[in-house]
């Protein structure tokens, strides 16, 4: 029986999930920097008319993930933090940015932010990712 390939159903960015986030982040190879912009729907806050904190702590690994597999790095997750320092408003643009900090053996480090349309900082992420053994 011949394999199938799976389907990218990532909730955070694939364009093939109808229920998922579907950013858009574009990597910068000279500085290792990911960016990209994003306006979340109604389907998605918590309090009226706030984005939902779980939504916007995917949003930050997703950023920081996408810099791992433009980088080559095949990853796993390990550890998120998340510093939430204002409410982020559904219908309203973002920014998003996310840069490498190091690696050191299997462990990948990386940073991101997400910021409103006056520039304001919302949410601050570190990620520590877990490279998948050859």
């Amino acid at each position: 029986m011949k394999a199938v390939a799976k389907k990218n159903m990532s909730f955070g960015s694939s364009p093939d999930n109808p229920d998922g986030l579907q950013l858009r982040i574009t990597f910068d190879e000279d500085t290792k920097t990911a960016y990209g912009d994003y306006t979340c729907p109604d389907i998605y806050q918590g309090q009226p008319d706030n984005i939902h904190p779980g939504i916007l702590s995917t949003i930050l690994d997703e950023i920081m993930m996408s810099i791992n597999e433009a980088m080559n790095f095949e990853t796993t997750t390990g550890e998120l933090t998340v510093r939430f320092l204002q409410p982020a408003m559904v219908n309203e643009p973002l920014h998003l940015r996310g840069w490498f900090v190091k690696k050191n053996k299997k462990v990948i480090e990386n940073r991101a932010e997400i910021e409103n349309e006056i520039g304001k900082i919302v949410a601050r992420g570190k990620g520590k990712y877990i490279e998948a053994e050859d």
